[in-house]
């Protein structure tokens, strides 16, 4: 009977222990919300843009200082102001204002046909998963709507939390895993350019370049200076532009859609050269009328590749 009763009190130790636990995990579990004020300074070259964003927590453990261990962790530098704490019923409210220049890695494989995604990455530096959960605040966490990107449309803005794992202990003698997580947050905007009006603007000057060297086939090919130099000044030309546009863009490894369009500029002006020679081969063996037929026949088969393909390629884009 007694084995019996001392049984039945271990279980309700064991049962107040398991409730303890829950109770702590419970009570280190911080609603994170972001309300991002501003986004500015794009920089494509740099790789990085800049925002201006508030960021709160709600929590019940009053030893929890998460407004003071919070780093943004993809940001190059960052500086915190207008911190501000309240508590009301056992719940404590915490947060600040945060000024940051963010790392990004911009896709510019379809540039200027571009969909862009920025994550500002939010992380407790102090308090491991095991101490402190993040969950986020959607139903409070937004854009400001007075918020404008000029070229950009905003297409979403979504919060999560959970945690992020790093193949270290930092040295930290009390895990015996070689490995640490800690809780992480991301607010993540989807941006689209708006991208006609700054296609026009970039790459005019390359298709100006190629049409005027397409004319060459209504000079006589006998006239070697002006039918050969209109098609090396579109070359030119159009080295220049390749130039200017990526001197916006940063440096890739990856084939962009600049890359392409510029690469078949390059090929049809080399191929109004290539087909000059011929005509005028044809013309210095006597064959006028032959020549004349060829450089009609010439003319639309390049003009009209050459605007199919880049149709293609910016439908594809």
């Amino acid at each position: 009977m007694k084995q019996f009763k001392r049984q039945h009190i271990l279980v309700f130790f064991a049962l107040m222990l398991i409730g303890t636990t829950q109770l702590q995990a419970q009570a280190d579990t911080v609603k994170i919300g972001v309300f991002v004020s501003d986004i500015y300074d794009l920089n494509l070259s740099e790789k990085s843009f800049s925002t201006q964003f508030w960021v709160w927590f709600n929590y019940r453990n009053e030893e929890l200082k998460p407004q003071e261990t919070l780093e943004v962790t993809n940001a190059k530098e960052s500086n915190g102001s207008l911190d501000f704490a309240e508590s009301e019923n056992g719940i404590h409210w915490t947060g600040k204002k945060i000024t940051a220049l963010i790392k990004k890695d911009w896709d510019i494989r379809k540039f200027p046909f571009d969909e862009q995604t920025m994550r500002i990455e939010l992380e407790d530096s102090n308090s491991d998963s095991e101490a402190m959960v993040y969950v986020a605040d959607k139903a409070n966490s937004r854009l400001d709507s007075n918020l404008a990107l000029s070229n950009w449309v905003i297409e979403s803005f979504e919060i999560s939390a959970g945690s992020k794992k790093y193949a270290t202990s930092y040295g930290d003698p009390a895990l015996s895993d070689s490995s640490s997580e800690y809780p992480h947050a991301e607010a993540v905007i989807k941006i689209k350019r708006n991208s006609w009006g700054l296609f026009f603007s970039l790459f005019t000057g390359m298709y100006v370049a190629f049409f005027i060297s397409s004319l060459v086939f209504f000079i006589d090919p006998v006239d070697v200076d002006p039918r050969f130099g209109l098609s090396v000044g579109g070359l030119f030309a159009a080295v220049g532009n390749k130039y200017i546009v990526d001197s916006i863009l940063p440096q890739s490894t990856t084939f962009t859609l600049v890359d392409k369009l510029h690469i078949l500029t390059y090929v049809f002006l080399l191929l109004c050269i290539v087909l000059s020679v011929v005509s005028l081969r044809m013309w210095k063996n006597g064959k006028q009328e032959r020549s004349a037929r060829f450089d009609r026949r010439s003319y639309a088969w390049i003009v009209g590749m050459y605007l199919l393909l880049n149709l293609i390629l910016i439908w594809q884009a």
